[in-house]
């Protein structure tokens, strides 16, 4: 339920149809504003045919019956976490006539204030705040009034994904050093298998530095690998979540290249001292290794 200057401030792009007018509001008119999303779902797209047509509102256990009187434009550009097939529109209605469908003939559940140019919202809100609760609830223990600015409202949806994203990066930072030492292990212990393989090599005049990149790219080999397969199992499990909770979300291909060069560096990284290892043994010592 809205009146005539929340839709003003809303600036909603009529496709057919009236908006809601001063008389609606007075003589609580059953009549409603309804997002071209509705009219698609509703009436095929056919804006027209909506215009006069009758749609059953379910509110409060039970169904209320309105006519459309206009379609507006559905503007997707704000923030959503809902998928494409799960969108949910607003259907706006005269301020009165939801009034008396909520058996209230008086007040306000919320309101909206645009400022002017240059106002510190977040300011205004905290004055807002105190002068309505001072002067209207201070004997009142039950009810009090809260004010909130988008500003005040991104900032701490901003603070929860930081929060968020410095817990999700320790966890994966303690994951990558565990399996990195894991790699380094792996690495450590296939040396010391193919220790006369090596010192076959180094009796035939390969150099170090060859015995040396040969086990780091076995090791970039064996995180690249362990990579793929996170990368693959992660796009699953995001495309099972998504679809479960109706969420709209899609692979980062920055995040993704992200993820192998880093595999890459923790091979290079857990895989030299390995691998230096190798390059550094004694060929005769290594030959005859059992």
């Amino acid at each position: 339920g809205v009146n005539s200057d929340y839709l003003e401030y809303e600036e909603l792009t009529l496709l057919a149809g009236r908006t809601l007018t001063d008389r609606d509001q007075e003589n609580a008119k059953k009549v409603v504003l309804v997002s071209d999303r509705v009219a698609d779902n509703l009436f095929g797209g056919d804006y027209n045919a909506a215009i006069g047509s009758e749609i059953n509102i379910y509110v409060s256990n039970r169904y209320y019956t309105y006519a459309v009187v206009g379609v507006y434009e559905y503007d997707d550009s704000g923030f959503s976490t809902e998928s494409e097939e799960d969108v949910t529109t607003t259907v706006y209605l005269p301020l009165e006539a939801a009034r008396e469908q909520n058996h209230s003939s008086t007040g306000y559940s919320q309101l909206t204030i645009v400022t002017a140019a240059g106002v510190d919202s977040t300011a205004l809100c905290d004055e807002l705040e105190t002068w309505f609760n001072n002067n209207y609830y201070r004997s009142n223990d039950s009810f009090e009034v809260t004010a909130s600015g988008m500003e005040s409202m991104v900032s701490s949806m901003t603070d929860m994904l930081s929060t968020i994203s410095i817990a999700i990066s320790v966890i994966a930072g303690i994951s990558l050093l565990v399996g990195g030492i894991g790699v380094m292990n792996i690495m450590l212990v296939s040396i010391t298998e193919r220790t006369r393989e090596i010192g076959t090599r180094k009796a035939l005049g390969a150099p170090n530095g060859s015995i040396r990149l040969q086990f780091i790219m076995e090791a970039i080999v064996i995180c690249l690998l362990g990579g793929f397969i996170g990368i693959v199992l992660g796009l699953v499990l995001a495309a099972v979540i998504t679809k479960t909770m109706g969420y709209a979300a899609s692979p980062s291909v920055e995040g993704i290249i992200f993820s192998v060069a880093f595999s890459i560096f923790i091979g290079v990284f857990f895989g030299y001292y390995p691998a230096n290892k190798a390059a550094k043994m004694n060929p005769i010592d290594a030959l005859r290794y059992e």
